[in-house]
């Protein structure tokens, strides 16, 4: 007879649709600069007391960290200006240094699309990402699509 664990599944998965309404609090983002792409990029970080670390690099498939370049270095400057949390540049992922995120560049067109990927590398850790569209209104982005997943394995007994 098989145990109860063997039937349960090895990662839990989580979806979200986005919402199209940005909070009430976040700055409208403005223009297809650098500042624009820092803008998006520390919305994604978000606020908080703990520390994470982003990959000094974007990856046009974060998920996988494929197809990667260094970031500019204004970039990056820009992005940690507007993080209200500790943030750490790294070339590799560190155990002991916070959730691990790798950054896609953002792609203006008539949109604006904003993908990202991150894991927590401890041990039965959690990983997730998503990606959010962008079309301007009235001279500022407005979200209009956007999916987050997470994924979780089954911790063991």
């Amino acid at each position: 007879m098989r145990s109860f664990r063997a039937l349960l599944p090895s990662v839990v998965i989580a979806v979200a649709v986005l919402s199209v309404q940005p909070a009430a609090s976040a700055a409208p983002v403005h223009g297809r600069g650098l500042h624009a792409e820092a803008s998006f990029d520390a919305g994604i970080l978000g606020d908080g007391h703990t520390r994470i670390q982003v990959l000094d690099q974007v990856c046009r498939n974060p998920d996988r960290e494929r197809r990667c370049e260094p970031i500019r270095p204004a970039l990056a400057r820009a992005i940690t200006r507007l993080l209200d949390r500790p943030i750490s540049w790294v070339d590799s992922p560190h155990r002991h240094a916070g959730i691990f995120w790798v950054l896609a560049p953002v792609r203006f067109s008539d949109t604006a699309e904003v993908r990202w990927a991150w894991r927590d590398i401890r041990r039965y850790g959690c990983s997730g990402g998503g990606q959010e569209s962008f079309a301007r209104e009235r001279g500022a982005w407005k979200l209009v699509q956007g999916i987050a997943y997470e994924g979780c394995p089954a911790a063991a007994g």
